[in-house]
């Protein structure tokens, strides 16, 4: 029961359910609503030819979905494992209360939970990806998993790369969702293709990329704080991680660049919202993500030393929470449109 415990801390267990609602958010949330939405414009401008008020349908079936979604989580629990195996000696400087392998598992153990997990994940991708036709999308998992290997060996201990590549693979998560469902509805219905529907169709393209961009910053926000935190270990050992190099006080700035960046992107789209007199959701940003990201701001430019860093650090997720949820918001309001 012990290791069992043990190893749900390892493999970050709150994380991979956030990963795995993210991606759920994107089919429920966003796709199927706007799917809805879609249906009552092409029965409104072909009532002779559609009738059918569920003509646009998800291509990737329940069960397809689930595997792949089982398959990005195994990939993330992989890298986490994979991670904490060679950050054994930093973590017991940063973290030692908080170590988990060589006090309750041991590193051969770790070691093959990463080569069965990750194996197990690549070979479920490559087994959805040929059933749905699109075989070279399973690539994508391949490279995740490989790109984290190398994150945990070598880009985390380089200047800004391994903030970079966690960043992107973050940002993959809602991607993914859409990529496999919109590249096989296009494939499927030839009229999407065609105006107004191609502008429908790009603007669920343009939710789900937003919702990766967000995940993307708010990610890469997140993990030069988590170096700002770690900067005492990490310096021992030889990491040239962007507060080693540049400073505290250089890193905070970047920092709150990006958190600046940010809000003005969000703002920028809550103008649009405020001039379409979407309410819901232009309200959701500014009390949900707005005001927390400027919280943010201000924690850390208040914080000097790098134990201050943990609320920052713990504000940032919940923020990533808050944006995945933003999904009900659209959910609500397409369906009520729909």
């Amino acid at each position: 029961m012990r290791k069992i415990v043990a190893f749900s801390k390892l493999i970050r267990l709150p994380n991979l359910l956030i990963i795995a609602l993210a991606q759920y958010a994107m089919r429920w949330g966003v796709i199927y609503p706007m799917y809805c939405f879609i249906n009552k414009q092409l029965i409104q401008n072909f009532p002779d030819k559609i009738t059918n008020p569920r003509i646009l349908q998800f291509q990737v079936s329940e069960l397809q979905f689930f595997f792949l979604s089982l398959a990005t989580v195994m990939i993330a629990a992989a890298g986490y494992i994979i991670n904490d195996y060679f950050d054994v000696n930093i973590d017991r400087i940063n973290k030692p209360l908080q170590l988990i392998i060589d006090k309750t598992i041991k590193r051969r153990e770790a070691m093959l939970a990463h080569l069965v997990i990750s194996g197990v994940a690549i070979l479920i991708a490559m087994r959805v990806s040929f059933q749905l036709g699109l075989w070279h999308y399973s690539f994508i998992y391949a490279a995740c998993a490989l790109g984290l290997w190398f994150y945990s060996t070598e880009f985390k201990k380089q200047f800004l790369i391994g903030n970079l590549v966690v960043a992107l693979f973050v940002g993959l998560t809602p991607f993914i969702t859409g990529l496999y469902e919109l590249q096989l509805t296009a494939e499927k219905y030839r009229i999407l293709t065609l105006p107004p529907f191609e502008v429908h169709f790009k603007i669920i393209f343009n939710f789900i990329f937003g919702f990766s961009c967000l995940a993307f910053l708010i990610n890469l926000i997140r993990e030069i704080i988590k170096d700002i935190q770690d900067m005492d270990g990490d310096k021992v050992f030889g990491c040239r991680t962007v507060p080693i190099v540049l400073g505290i006080e250089t890193s905070k700035n970047i920092v709150s660049f990006l958190i600046v960046v940010l809000i003005l992107i969000i703002g920028y789209l809550q103008k649009g919202q405020y001039d379409s007199q979407a309410t819901l959701s232009f309200t959701y940003l500014l009390f949900f993500i707005q005001l927390p990201l400027a919280l943010l701001l201000f924690l850390v430019q208040r914080a000097d030393a790098p134990k201050e860093f943990k609320l920052p650090d713990s504000l940032s997720k919940l923020i990533m929470l808050t944006g995945v949820l933003y999904s009900l918001v659209i959910y609500y309001s397409f369906l009520n449109n729909a």
